[in-house]
């Protein structure tokens, strides 16, 4: 049976306290030139870059692959020079000046909900594409436009961990490719994974060890989720592309 949706990946560095930023979520710059490589690589093989608006304002990213060689790779596979990117905002209060409105690339898809304000729907109707929910960002229903809409097969979440505990719960990761630093941040107010300490999730998450890799004092991990037998879906929200830009597809 063909998936409705793309195969989501997600990618992070964490601390050997488990610890997946400061506590001010600013880039720390705490993970070596292999880590970064493996970062860039991992990302120009996907269809789409997702991340959440708190990630894309700490990190100011264009979310483009600028090697020339992984650009070569990417043609020969068959994909488009640039991935898909594509912004979660549940409050819609994106800055204009953000890098990635002002650097060339792929085009961008925005998913937000009816709180996006009048003023940001105006200048950003000219910058992207624009799905609005009614109060929240349904991620299985955004999945779904991904696919059919955009033709995507393959999504790299790169943060933050908002973002990634909330598809957890929708259960909608299927790989994580995990670097292990050999730093300690410490700090109660330091960002796990699944973000600040406090509820556990909704149910637990297993996932099996594909490969593992050390180079240096870093491991790099791969895991692939143990999928949990569940219930069918609720039936799911309904999101209206607001922007009067033309959908466009991923081949482009």
């Amino acid at each position: 049976m063909k998936t409705a949706r793309p195969r989501v990946s997600a990618n992070f560095a964490i601390t050997a306290d488990g610890k997946a930023s400061t506590r001010k979520k600013t880039p720390s710059g705490f993970t070596s030139e292999n880590d970064k490589r493996r970062f860039r690589e991992i990302r120009a093989e996907a269809d789409a870059v997702l991340v959440g608006a708190g990630t894309l304002v700490a990190d100011n990213m264009s979310m483009g692959v600028n090697d020339p060689s992984l650009q070569l790779a990417r043609k020969k596979r068959g994909q488009a020079p640039q991935p898909l990117r594509v912004i979660v905002s549940a409050s819609g209060r994106l800055n204009p000046k953000a890098k990635i409105f002002a650097t060339p690339g792929a085009p961008i898809v925005v998913f937000s909900t009816n709180a996006m304000p009048e003023r940001v729907r105006s200048w950003l109707a000219v910058k992207a594409d624009v799905w609005l929910f009614e109060k929240t960002v349904d991620l299985a229903e955004m999945m779904r436009i991904l696919r059919a809409d955009y033709k995507i097969r393959t999504v790299i979440c790169e943060g933050g961990p908002t973002l990634f505990r909330s598809l957890l719960e929708a259960d909608l990761v299927d790989t994580l490719h995990l670097t292990w630093a050999p730093v300690i941040f410490g700090g109660r107010q330091a960002s796990t994974l699944t973000g600040l300490p406090g509820e556990f999730l909704p149910h637990l998450v297993r996932f099996n060890l594909a490969s593992q890799e050390v180079l240096g004092a870093e491991c790099f991990l791969t895991y692939r989720i143990k999928r949990r037998v569940t219930k069918p879906a609720p039936r799911a929200a309904s999101a209206v592309r607001r922007s009067p830009r033309p959908v466009r597809r991923s081949s482009e």
